[in-house]
């Protein structure tokens, strides 16, 4: 791997609060896997509001890059169904017939919105989807974001509500119960869409690789000697330094924080993280880290609302989950199971 290639892709990783660490950039492409025929091919594309860039390792670049072009389409398929600026979606299509119908859905969409009604309940509403008509209030995506009236959070809040999402699974349909009621898939789509990407490129044949989509990050594969990857997690107040780092492989790692989409009204920081009960941005956490087999971005935003304490409670509970949370004045809390495994960088 050329080393120019590496530092930019570390760098985009950082940014996105998760990084491979800069240690790799000594090792030659050759050795990144275990056979000295293999090399390593990326590609990065603009999907989803966000940076994906896909890594494979092949001994043939046309399989590689083949391969790639693949999982590069399962992902603009899922962006092209679940995308509310798109008017033809399937999300916009469900909001605009709100309160007067559901609307024939494809097998991959209507996967995703069971997966969300799921890890509502497993967070108790602290993940919905349905928070969609308040979020537009805020106008994060226009790089400027609106502190919203009051009364204008009032006057949606009645319209949030995950229990009001009508699906049926014979006819494969999705609706929503409340005129005016809107869903946003922006907490789950770039999770669901790495998965199904890994999927595309195994079954490719790809062997090992990785699929980084603004964060959510999964990989696959060994480093050579069948060695674990190395990554490091943000530290959310210092964008330039590794809080943490930890050896994984065929695992996902996600990282929800206040630091990626924000803005300053009276020296108070309001981030795209939203607390459904209240229509504001949740308080109680400066990031929160998952690790679990697949890309997880709801269940972090989800125990991210919940706060520490609560959160970390579900992550205790749940089989195949560890986490890392790091509450609004900087203190750690770590699962039980991701304890040891931690090698900490800077002051927690």
């Amino acid at each position: 791997m050329k080393k120019a290639y590496l530092l930019s892709f570390i760098a985009g990783l950082l940014i996105a609060g998760l990084v491979v660490l800069a240690t790799l950039s000594f090792i030659p492409s050759c050795g990144l896997f275990s056979s000295s025929s293999d090399q390593i091919y990326h590609q990065d594309r603009f999907l989803m509001g966000t940076l994906v860039t896909i890594t494979v390792v092949s001994p043939n670049k046309e399989q590689a890059m083949s391969a790639i072009g693949r999982a590069f389409e399962v992902m603009q398929e899922i962006e092209n169904q679940a995308s509310k600026r798109i008017p033809s979606s399937l999300t916009s299509r469900i909001n605009q017939a709100a309160g007067r119908g559901s609307i024939p859905v494809s097998a991959d969409f209507f996967e995703m919105i069971k997966k969300s009604l799921e890890y509502s309940r497993l967070t108790e509403g602290a993940f919905d989807i349905t928070i969609g008509t308040v979020t537009e209030l805020y106008h994060f995506e226009d790089g400027q974001g609106t502190l919203p009236d009051p009364s204008a959070i009032r006057q949606k809040l009645p319209l949030v509500g995950y229990q009001q999402i009508q699906l049926d699974e014979e006819r494969r349909t999705v609706g929503l119960g409340r005129p005016g009621a809107m869903i946003d898939l922006g907490g789950i789509a770039k999770g669901f869409a790495v998965n199904k990407a890994v999927e595309s490129l195994r079954e490719s044949g790809i062997k090992a690789g990785i699929v980084n989509a603004g964060g959510d990050i999964r990989l696959f594969g060994y480093k050579p000697g069948h060695k674990l990857w190395r990554i490091g997690i943000q530290h959310p107040r210092k964008p330039d330094q590794v809080i943490a780092s930890l050896e994984i492989t065929d695992k996902s790692i996600v990282t929800s924080g206040d630091y990626e989409r924000f803005f300053i009204r009276g020296g108070v920081r309001y981030h795209h993280i939203l607390d459904p009960k209240t229509g504001y941005p949740a308080r109680g956490c400066q990031s929160v880290t998952i690790v679990s087999e697949t890309a997880t971005d709801a269940m972090s935003a989800g125990i991210f609302v919940l706060g520490p304490e609560k959160g970390m409670a579900l992550i205790e509970r749940l089989p195949q989950i560890e986490g890392l949370i790091i509450d609004r004045e900087g203190k750690a809390f770590v699962s039980s199971g991701l304890r040891s495994r931690l090698v900490w960088r800077d002051s927690h």
